[in-house]
């Protein structure tokens, strides 16, 4: 063996050897990299063949002409990864037909019987489980009988079916299930984020909520879900009668899990936005005052974080910084907006000014016909109510920001509006801002304007132009002649503008007749009426008032806040024995107002200002602030 003579080996081919003297090894024809496949059709793996993954349909099923069928998603990360996803859900629905049997052997016999029966109607009993768990959410302390399981069973499955943005409740909230959070949540978006409270970025929300993992949520959180419920609650028919059948009221169900989960100021954006909601709530309750301390600890989170000085960092090619980018300045924007309407109403309160980042929404100048829907496709016939317009809350921006002007300019001036050596010139800045306001009114296309293409964005953005008319025009004489040319004074642009808001409520409440509403449709008829009680003398302002108080009694039925303006309108009429009209009278009637409620009215809201004469009783009167004006009257009428 040790004799055995040994034949040296040659270098492998393309392995470097020392010798440089060495020749260079032949060159290794390139073969081309087979390309793996993650996962084979079923068909293909049955028979061992080689499959080259297409979806939705391989080569060679459709050479065959046979169905191709695949086991694993197409985003699957691996074959491992998708088999254990498959494992855990095949897991969770035995866990889930367990839990349908143990309901059907240990519920009462009115129950298990309407499940039985309920079992027989459905094609897949997972989901009927869940609907029995989502039931339970809503039930009260005390037993319920098999007819009232069963109408929240249907309750909730309506709600689902009829919701066009469909989330999970949980982990987010314990207060009801999926079908109602998924009716809430949509009509959010549908009424409120379309227009008024554009700050909560849709796709950014969604895609963390249908996550459910509240710790790596950047954009949602159990506070800012639980909060947007509450507020959309005080306009569901779901709610409604949930609260019929189990005597449950859901509104103070989600406000008090919201104020539970207030304290966690992480993430901070969606804690800004929902602080912002639960003023919107107070709002609606009538305890504004009180829950006012929302309100400024919202503005105070928001200046705090520093958000608009590392805006500028954030990377805009980066898909990540692009969509924060994106919320930041939504929120930031949405919240000015929102503050430019909402402060005229209230007495001493800051003006925000513009925003210091760029304005995300566009102005969009395109034709009527392409009203979208809320996916942002095109509305047609088979689209969900209500359309919505693009370009609209760009033009609002615009609007807010000159509101901010004009409101800045009236805290700055102690003699604005008074007309005298130096009134003219505050006459001449009050013209300048109307000619301001004109600017805009004129480069609205068509797609914005109301009369041209009448959709909730389009009738709100006219009474927040009119809102920004109020503004300029309501410190000022109403004889003040505005106009040489046609004679217009300030008594008759505003009562155009009333009537042109009382005109665009009445068509709107004709038109979209459910009960899903935005805020924004109490902001024209609140300034309207806040305009209109001082030039109540006129024939003109009485013969619109009795509609005008028409339309506060139907949002009365939506928001609480409505019949306490309605008592605050007859306080202060009746106060200065100035007599309502006769057609307005039974609107102020059966509000379901005790007496006991009105002393406990905490609300600042401005409702009038109806001067009289210079006794102090007058002026206190004049504050126009409706918890006096209740309180006051309360006590008047007890006398």
């Amino acid at each position: 063996m040790a004799n055995r003579p040994l034949v040296p080996l040659q270098p492998k081919p393309n392995t470097q050897v020392d010798d440089d003297d060495s020749p260079d090894p032949p060159p290794s024809k390139s073969r081309k990299g087979r390309s793996s496949v993650l996962v084979a059709c079923e068909p293909c793996r049955r028979l061992k063949a080689k499959c080259d993954g297409e979806r939705p349909s391989c080569r060679r099923c459709r050479s065959k002409g046979q169905e191709c069928v695949y086991e694993l998603p197409e985003d699957a990360l691996s074959r491992s990864s998708a088999r254990k996803e498959i494992a855990n859900r095949l897991q969770r629905e035995n866990s889930d037909l367990r839990s349908l049997l143990h309901d059907l052997s240990s519920r009462p016999d009115a129950e298990a019987y309407n499940i039985y029966r309920r079992l027989r109607l459905t094609d897949d009993p997972i989901s009927l489980t869940h609907s029995i768990r989502q039931a339970e959410l809503l039930l009260p302390t005390v037993m319920v009988d098999g007819d009232e399981f069963s109408t929240l069973q249907q309750l909730e499955a309506n709600a689902l079916d009829g919701s066009v943005i469909k989330v999970p409740a949980q982990p987010w909230t314990t207060v009801a299930g999926d079908g109602i959070v998924s009716e809430l949540i949509s009509a959010w978006f549908k009424w409120d984020g379309a227009f008024l409270c554009p700050f909560v970025d849709s796709e950014c929300f969604l895609q963390d909520i249908r996550s459910a993992d509240p710790r790596s949520a950047t954009y949602c959180s159990p506070f800012l879900v639980n909060a947007i419920c509450a507020y959309r609650s005080y306009f569901s028919d779901t709610v409604d009668a949930v609260r019929h059948v189990t005597k449950k009221d859901l509104r103070e169900h989600f406000f008090t899990e919201s104020l539970k989960h207030s304290a966690s100021t992480i993430p901070i954006l969606p804690t800004i936005q929902a602080l912002w909601i639960l003023f919107s709530i107070s709002f609606l309750k009538g305890d504004d005052r009180n829950g006012g301390l929302y309100r400024f600890a919202s503005y105070g989170m928001l200046s705090r974080s520093r958000i608009c000085h590392f805006f500028p960092n954030l990377d805009g090619l980066n898909p990540e910084d692009n969509a924060r980018k994106q919320t930041i300045s939504k929120m930031i924007w949405g919240h000015f907006c929102l503050e430019s309407i909402v402060t005229m109403n209230f007495r001493g309160t800051d003006v925000l000014q513009p925003p210091q980042v760029p304005c995300p929404f566009p102005e969009n100048n395109h034709d009527s016909s392409n009203n979208l829907d809320i996916f942002g496709q095109p509305f047609t016939s088979a689209s969900p109510q209500p359309p919505l317009v693009s370009g609209a809350i760009g033009i609002l921006c615009r609007v807010a920001v000159l509101m901010s002007e004009i409101l800045t300019f009236g805290q700055d001036h102690k003699s604005y509006g008074v007309i005298g050596t130096d009134g003219q010139g505050n006459l001449n800045k009050n013209i300048a801002f109307l000619m301001k306001l004109n600017e805009i009114d004129n480069s609205l296309p068509p797609s914005l304007r109301h009369h041209q293409n009448f959709t909730p964005s389009t009738c709100f953005l006219r009474i927040a132009m009119n809102t920004a008319m109020y503004a300029i025009l309501r410190t000022l004489r109403k004889d003040v002649v505005l106009d040489q040319t046609s004679g217009m004074t300030v008594e008759t642009m505003m009562l155009r503008s009333c009537e042109l808001d009382i005109e665009l409520m009445e068509q709107y409440l004709a038109r979209w007749t459910t009960g899903e509403f935005s805020l924004m449709a109490f902001i024209g008829p609140l300034n309207a009426g806040t305009v209109l009680l001082p030039l109540i003398q006129d024939e003109a302002a009485r013969q619109m008032f009795p509609r005008l108080c028409k339309l506060m009694h139907i949002i009365s039925r939506r928001m609480p806040i409505a019949k306490y303006v309605l008592k605050g309108w007859e306080a202060a009429l009746r106060s200065r024995d100035i007599e309502i009209p006769e057609a307005a009278l039974p609107f102020f009637e059966s509000l379901g107002i005790q007496r006991e409620e009105l002393t406990d009215i905490s609300t600042s809201l401005v409702v009038t200002h109806i001067p009289r004469d210079e006794s102090v009783l007058a002026k206190q009167w004049d504050d126009g602030e409706l918890g006096f004006l209740l309180s006051k009257w309360n006590e008047m009428s007890l006398e």
